[in-house]
């Protein structure tokens, strides 16, 4: 038995990453092409991770830039800055010379730069440019920095709909959308957990970001693609593959949802050998400890989303939300029912499949409220 571990709730790299092959293939592509990209899904899908295996597959130095605990243009300022300094930092190894490089990039930003024992550390002074000016000179010395070294690099700027949020206008959209358009030695990759966000900064036409980069659209993985991964991780673990019927309870409990599934089989893998009802005893362990969180999150929601979301928990996927049976089953009118549910898939409580159900996007959600914990078989 080896020591992978196949299903990290976390970043999933190396042998822990399952299939996604077209879509790093198609990230690949982007990254040789230099086209920025926007990866966009619910949470939990493994954005990420995808990512980043893309860029390891690509072989060319990346900085991944989490803006999600910023709060100012100035904090997005020296996470994209320090973002800046990784990469360079992969440019050029000897001390020396990677602290003229970095002296030179940063010259006139009210940065200092000083050589540490991980590399470069930026100081940053008080400040008197404007956020967007210093995140546009950055990214346009960075360029050129790239292309006289002959190199090739990657920004990837998580949680990207912060920068939505607290910014005043657009300014650093504009910016830094000028930069990738005219890079072709830096690619730039975007993604965020708020899809909603994310597409009113990518889709609306009055906003910088529209059409400007190749989106990348993340679905649940199929059966077909999941079943050889974890048949391979039961191998290593038991010697044995798993019996159908209990790759079926796992599909079925997590509706393949990506974090779920390697929720449900980190414990599952934490087992000896695997009973009849073990899996099946998780899932309820896992779903009442943590029931109270979900009832806390749901209590933030209107009386007429809670409602909702109650009422599509314990019954199957509908596409006729708006019918007058529907509204006359659960006393709400359809402009209730309308308004609710944009709201509910705003938040991503909802969402609607390919052929145009209505479904409960998180099955942990979904068995607190419909009570279901068990899969029937």
């Amino acid at each position: 038995m080896s020591n992978i571990n196949y299903f990290p709730t976390h970043l999933a790299l190396g042998h822990a990453f399952c299939n996604r092959k077209e879509e790093i293939k198609r990230l690949t592509a982007n990254i040789e092409g230099t086209n920025p990209v926007l990866i966009i899904s619910p949470r939990r899908y493994g954005k990420t991770s995808l990512a980043i295996n893309a860029f390891q597959h690509a072989r060319v130095p990346f900085a991944h830039i989490d803006l999600y605990k910023e709060l100012t243009e100035e904090d997005i300022q020296t996470a994209v800055l320090n973002g800046i300094g990784v990469l360079i930092g992969q440019f050029e190894t000897a001390p020396k010379r990677l602290l003229k490089l970095a002296t030179d990039l940063f010259s006139g930003m009210e940065v200092g730069v000083v050589l540490g024992k991980a590399g470069i550390k930026l100081n940053f002074n008080k400040r008197k440019k404007k956020a967007a000016d210093v995140i546009y000179d950055s990214l346009e010395k960075l360029h050129q920095c790239a292309k006289t070294k002959k190199k090739k690099a990657i920004l990837y700027m998580d949680e990207f709909q912060v920068l939505g949020e607290i910014t005043k206008d657009h300014s650093i959209e504009a910016a830094i959308r000028e930069a990738a358009q005219k890079s072709t030695c830096i690619s730039y990759v975007f993604s965020g957990s708020n899809r909603h966000l994310m597409q009113q900064m990518f889709y609306d036409k009055k906003r910088p970001f529209y059409k400007l980069c190749d989106v990348i659209f993340l679905d649940r993985i199929l059966e077909k693609d999941y079943e050889p991964f974890i048949q391979k991780a039961a191998i290593d673990k038991w010697n044995n593959k798993l019996p159908d019927f209990v790759l079926q309870m796992i599909f079925a409990l997590t509706e393949r949802h990506p974090y779920y599934v390697n929720k449900l089989c980190s414990l599952l893998w934490t087992e000896k050998y695997l009973e009849e009802n073990i899996v099946n005893n998780f899932w309820e362990q896992y779903v009442l400890e943590n029931r109270s969180l979900i009832e806390r999150e749901i209590e933030l929601l209107s009386l007429n989303q809670r409602k909702l979301l109650i009422n599509l928990s314990n019954q199957n996927p509908t596409k006729e939300v708006l019918s007058k049976s529907f509204s006359g089953k659960w006393a709400m009118s359809p402009s209730s029912i309308s308004q609710a549910i944009s709201v509910l898939c705003e938040k991503d409580y909802l969402y609607v499949d390919k052929e145009g159900y209505y479904r409960i996007l998180d099955p942990l959600v979904k068995s607190v409220l419909s009570g279901e914990t068990n899969y029937k078989y």
